[in-house]
């Protein structure tokens, strides 16, 4: 929380300062009093620097630049109409574009805007002190110039912006360059209407630069911010001058080498105002501000709030596209726009684009810096998301974000850079939800929007939520619809609204729960919008010239007061003019403007021709239109509008229009010709003794180091002590450069360190400086003393160096010293927060402490145990009696416990006994803590890593984090949405899973069992049939599993196999096929069917798988086929042929008949019997007993015959015989 500190404001005579001395009408009489109504002169007197940026230490001197003071002070008081004006609130753009005023006394103000002065105390950098304007802003009027803010005319000629082409006929200006005081502040009080979100305005800076030492914290600077009606800062920005930044223009070398910046462009602003509600009045608060000592100006030029009228910007931006992506199908595409900044020329470069994914918890699970598509012209992006970048694609919810990062590829601009942008979430609601992607729950749903006018400018109407449906649902059938103010309501189905069809809201974000049936339900946000626009109406309100033009803003349809019905509507007399607006959507705005009477013409805008090296005259043209024309301040006129020979002078223009109104004289310089400054390369001395030296890059004929005093045509400049030099070129031509300043400085140590006593009641304050030196200064080295001590101090600002015995000295800096009687003490609050209360330390030395206000007095100058509310009067005390201010405080941060966290220890199942297993950490979030929802979650390897939140350290893919038996100790790191944290140890324990020692197959003999047994004892046994022993009798074949467990205290690690059961029967053989008619060369072959795997025999003992048999004798086998797998072994005979080579039919009872052996084992077997001729001679059946040699019954001779042998299955056999007698 950002601490305050409020000063009092009060009346204090500093001195009264004499001086016999009498000075002419324009200069300063130091006869009078100095008062002063402003809070830091009252305390102390400041360290103040002269209009040479040198610090002023002498007496007569400061009281002139004091007594300046006070007449500015009175000036900006005097041309007011009263000097406690008060500020309403006013719609945001009311006047946004300066262009109002209303007349009081008799002077023309600038409405619905204020300003005021302020005099930080030191260091002043950006520090805008909570103060309430309360002077109003003059219509421009050029003999008022010491107003600390004003309106300027649109084409005002700026010393070193030139034409500050501004828009419509006023520009506001804050502060000056020869301002008195610190700081010009002014303040709008607005409220928003309809859900404005930032408020834009446009402006332009002038900001000298400090190099010197002494102004670390003092730069003159232009801050903007927004204070809600808490008086809390929402929203700000700050810009001061650096001369490496590029954004700025630098001007030629100014008086005492000082650096003066602009922004030649106009620049867009934005600050933030989406936390704060519609109809609520906040202060937008512009400050232009000198440096704190006051030798160093700032200032600044506003336009047009609620209106971009640049492209040149320091705030870039990127939007997602709105997702709303519910069951989506991957991948899906991410992609948004964004903005580049730029200015003063200076155009950021897109560094990188990053995409993270955010789960339920607001962790990121995936981030990628690549996208598909970068298009730097139309300024979009694009990237995919896969299954592999969402780790739970079934039910899990995610958000996304992205954040765009510029560089700068100018060189020379160490000083420029553009702060990163983000869009931490696409839209409302889920970005991505896979809540129910069921098929069954496949319903599709569209997010949509309800929008109502504001009938009575509350900020609220009543809506019919189910006008919604229709935009959410479309037309499909089935659905119910109930609304919900939060996602966790609509997620979990309580509190719904009940009152939906008369529901009464402000602009948000409402929750539909589309329900298909109990199981099956999807979630989606919808925005209900109060719309209340507010008009607005620009141009130049002056009709001097004789009309100009009104323009409303946007809107569909316009209806003016004059009865126009355009946007813009020209008028030409002087009155109040309205308009009513109404917009797309039917909602209706007001606007009105008064013009109010006026003799004095718009500002002339002019076109300057200056002297070059080459002519010595210059050329002014006027170019508003206008009836006459002067350039002498009205002495003369003319119809001419162009003057041209024109020698070095100073011209005031005015213009007449034709109702004879007179402009103010605008002041025209023709001055001298001088180049641009030239550029250089320096090398600094090394000591305080050193000599550095000088090199003018820019090409020249003649070159000048002294300011034009001597000229050389070395551009090289050696041995060059301390100092500072004015350097110049020459061209051929003798045409004379402007002077550019170099700065040689001696500071050559460090700043020195100190202790003061301040001031108290009769006693004087002290010094001394603990660094140790050869000499000794608090004057800024204008005195110098060897003691490290200083009396007898009065209040006041002391510049403090210490010097070396070579001479050296280091950098100023500044002492304040303020009267301890007269000051408030001065206090730091240590914020409650996480784990803490707050306390307040009061920093101001003194003897006792006082925390009531002075009732108690303590040496103690702690307090703590304070929490949000307390309020305290802090005052310090020296002795018995002097006592300091009171000073208030009040404590508003609150103390927040630290999230309670719990160490958690489990045991984590191996399911693949590999030494590794994928855990998702955030399993174990609700473990750690209570009610883990409300909490982020942050996983590291190290308990170093969680306290200091190391990148390096971070486990970014805890959803599948690798565990092994080396990392089981992690950290845990838990916030809260107050962003207090605590570490949880979580140490997981990696053990082994139950391993099964069944095999994978097992065989079922048909009409028969098997029985399968898991030997290893565990907790438990699941059998897919149900089961629970370790033995089980299976029936079925198929697949069947076994699921087995053991128990580790709550944790269960259990393993499953599947194995299968393979039906099995003994063969059946179907055929046999032989190769035979072989002595011992046979082959038979067994043909089976069946569902087993067979193995093969002719002894019954010796199994092959084969089933073929080779190299048989004839005659009689017995095949044995056996089942693998032991459901039995078949047998069948089979016999192998052969017939005789001869045969002696002769009656001996040896060889009388001639058949094949083995034959009447074969039925269906015939043979037929030939001689060589091919007569058939005989036919013989499996069971014949043979031929007996005999055709016809007579015997046939000796000699060979031939038979062919026919078998069942068609296969034939030949051969031959000899018959011998």
């Amino acid at each position: 929380m950002q601490k305050k500190y409020y000063v009092r404001h009060f009346l204090y005579l500093l001195s009264l300062l004499y001086s016999t001395t009498l000075f002419s009408q324009n200069k300063i009489s130091l006869k009078e009093p100095i008062r002063f109504e402003n809070s830091s002169f009252n305390k102390k007197i400041k360290t103040i620097e002269d209009r040479k940026n040198q610090t002023n230490s002498d007496s007569i001197e400061r009281a002139l630049f004091l007594k300046r003071k006070q007449q500015e002070t009175e000036l900006n008081h005097k041309n007011h109409s009263h000097s406690k004006a008060t500020l309403n609130p006013v719609h945001l753009c009311s006047n946004s574009n300066f262009e109002e005023f209303e007349t009081i006394s008799g002077t023309n103000v600038l409405k619905n805007f204020l300003y005021t002065t302020t005099n930080p105390i030191n260091p002043t950098q950006c520090v805008t002190p909570f103060t309430t304007a309360n002077q109003e802003i003059a219509q421009y009027d050029p003999s008022l110039s010491n107003l600390m803010a004003s309106t300027v005319p649109f084409n005002f000629i700026d010393e070193f912006i030139g034409d500050i082409n501004a828009f419509d006929q006023f520009a506001l200006q804050i502060n000056y360059k020869n301002s008195y005081t610190t700081s010009g502040v002014v303040q709008a009080k607005r409220f928003k209407t309809n859900n404005e979100n930032n408020v834009i305005f446009n402006y332009k800076a002038v900001l000298q630069s400090i190099s010197s030492s002494g102004h670390f914290n003092e730069q003159p600077f232009f801050k903007a911010r927004i204070i809600n009606n808490a008086g809390a800062v929402v929203s700000e920005f700050c810009v001061i001058g650096d001369p490496t930044n590029c954004i700025f223009t630098q001007a030629p070398g100014y008086e005492a080498g000082s650096i003066v910046l602009y922004t030649q462009n106009w620049q867009s602003g934005s600050l933030d105002i989406s936390s704060i509600p519609n109809n609520e009045e906040f202060i937008i608060e512009f400050t232009a501000a000198r440096c704190g000592l006051g030798g160093h100006f700032g200032y600044a030029y506003i336009d047009d709030l609620c209106l971009h009228h640049s492209n040149e910007n320091l705030q870039g931006s990127i939007e997602l596209d709105p997702l709303y992506k519910i069951c989506p199908t991957l991948p899906i595409s991410v992609c948004g726009t964004f903005t580049v900044p730029n200015s003063g020329g200076v155009a950021a470069s897109v560094e990188s684009v990053t995409l993270n994914v955010y789960d339920s918890n607001n962790a990121i699970i995936f981030t990628s810096t690549t996208p598909t598509s970068l298009d730097l012209i139309n300024k979009t992006f694009c990237f995919e998301l896969d299954g592999t970048n969402l780790p739970n694609t079934a039910t899990a919810n995610y958000n996304v974000g992205v954040i765009i990062n510029y560089g700068v590829t100018a060189t020379g601009c160490s000083g420029t850079s553009f702060s990163s942008a983000s869009d931490n979430d696409a839209n409302p609601g889920w970005d991505i939800s896979f809540m129910n992607c069921t098929p069954d729950c496949n319903f599709t749903l569209q997010t949509g929007i309800l929008k109502l006018c504001d009938g009575n400018g509350d900020g609220k109407e009543f809506f019919d939520l189910t006008n919604i449906d229709s935009q959410l649902i479309g037309t499909q059938p089935g659905l119910t619809i109930s609304y919900f103010t939060t996602l966790t309501n609509a997620t979990n189905d309580t509190n719904p609204i009940v009152s939906f069809t008369n529901h009464e809201s402000y602009s948000t974000t409402l929750y539909a729960r589309v329900t298909k049936d109990a199981t099956c339900f999807k979630i989606i946000a919808f925005q209900v919008t109060v719309k209340n626009p507010s008009g607005t109406i620009s141009g130049i309100l002056n009709v001097c010239s004789g009309s100009t033009t009104l323009t409303a803003s946007p809107g569909v349809s316009y209806l003016w007061s004059n009865g126009d019905t355009t946007r813009s509507t020209v008028v030409t007399a002087i009155g109040t003019y309205s308009v009513t607006i109404t917009d797309a959507d039917g909602c209706i705005s007001n606007a009105s403007v008064t013009i109010i009477p006026s003799q004095v013409a718009v500002s002339p805008t002019v076109d300057v021709t200056q002297p070059t090296c080459f002519v010595s005259t210059g050329t002014i043209n006027i170019t508003s239109p206008a009836a006459e024309y002067s350039f002498d301040n009205g002495i003369t006129w003319t119809t001419n509008s162009q003057m041209t020979n024109l020698p070095i002078g100073t011209y005031n223009i005015k213009i007449k229009t034709v109702n004879n109104c007179i402009s103010y004289a605008k002041t025209i310089n023709i001055i001298p010709y001088l180049s641009s400054y030239p550029y250089y390369t320096s090398i600094d001395p090394t000591s305080c003794n050193g000599f550095g030296s000088i090199t003018i890059t820019t090409l020249a004929t003649e070159y000048s180091f002294d300011n034009g005093a001597t000229w050389g045509t070395s551009n090289t400049a050696n041995n060059l002590p301390v100092g500072t030099y004015l350097i110049r070129t020459k061209d051929a031509f003798g045409c004379i450069s402007n002077f550019n300043s170099v700065v040689f400085y001696n500071q050559f140590l460090s700043a020195p360190t100190y202790t003061f006593i301040a001031p108290y009641c009769s006693n004087l304050g002290s010094i001394t400086i603990t660094t140790p030196a050869a000499e000794y200064s608090i004057d800024g080295g204008t005195t110098w003393q060897t003691s490290d001590t200083f009396n007898n101090l009065s209040s006041g600002s002391y510049v403090i160096k210490i010097k070396n015995a070579q001479g050296c000295t280091s950098p100023n800096l500044y002492v304040y010293l303020t009267r301890f009687e007269n000051s408030y003490p001065t206090y730091t609050i240590d914020e409650a927060g996480c784990n803490k209360y707050a306390s307040v330390t009061i920093t101001t030395p003194a003897d006792f402490y006082s925390f009531d206000g002075g009732t108690t007095w303590s040496t103690n100058n702690t307090l703590g145990n304070l929490n949000n509310g307390a309020n305290l009067q802090l005052k310090i005390r020296r002795g018995l009696s002097c006592v300091s201010y009171s000073q208030n405080v009040r404590i508003n941060s609150n103390f927040r416990p630290l999230p309670a966290v719990i160490d958690f220890a489990t045991l984590v199942c191996d399911n693949s006994n590999n030494g590794n297993e994928p855990v998702n950490l955030s399993l174990y979030n609700s473990n750690i803590i209570a009610g883990p929802s409300n909490y982020t979650f942050s996983y590291y390897n190290s308990l170093n890593g969680a306290q200091n939140q190391l990148s390096s350290d971070v486990i970014s893919n805890y959803s599948t984090f690798n565990l092994n038996v080396t990392n089981t100790t992690l950290y845990v790191l838990v916030k809260d949405i107050y962003g207090c944290s605590d570490i949880a140890t979580l140490e997981l324990t990696l053990i082994p899973t139950p391993v099964i020692t069944i095999q994978d197959l097992y065989y079922l003999c048909e009409n028969h069992t098997v029985s399968v047994t898991e030997n290893t004892v565990f907790d438990s046994y699941t059998w897919s049939n149900g089961t629970t022993t370790p033995t089980n009798v299976i029936s079925q074949a198929g697949i069947h599993s076994l699921t087995v467990t053991e128990v580790h205290g709550s944790v269960i690690c259990s393993t499953t196999k599947t194995f299968n059961v393979v039906l099995s029967n003994p063969a059946t053989i179907t055929s046999f096929e032989t190769l035979d008619w072989t002595t011992n060369d046979n082959i038979i072959t067994v043909n089976v069917t069946g569902l087993g795997n067979y193995e093969y025999s002719l002894d019954g003992i010796n199994y092959q798988d084969s089933n073929t048999f080779y190299d048989l004798e004839v005659g009689e086998h017995l095949v044995y086929v056996r089942d693998k797998n032991g459901c039995g072994v078949i047998t069948e005979e089979v016999f192998l042929l052969i017939h005789p080579r001869f045969f002696t039919p002769n009656g001996d009872g040896f060889n009388d008949l001639w058949r094949v052996k083995f034959s009447e084992k074969e039925p269906d077997y015939i043979v037929k019997i030939f001689n060589r001729y091919g007569k058939l001679l005989k036919q013989l059946g499996h069971n014949s007993e043979g031929w007996d040699g005999t055709y016809l019954g007579v015997p046939v001779p000796s000699d060979d015959y031939w038979f062919l042998v026919t078998r069942k299955n068609g296969k034939e056999h030949k051969g031959h015989f000899t018959l011998k007698r």
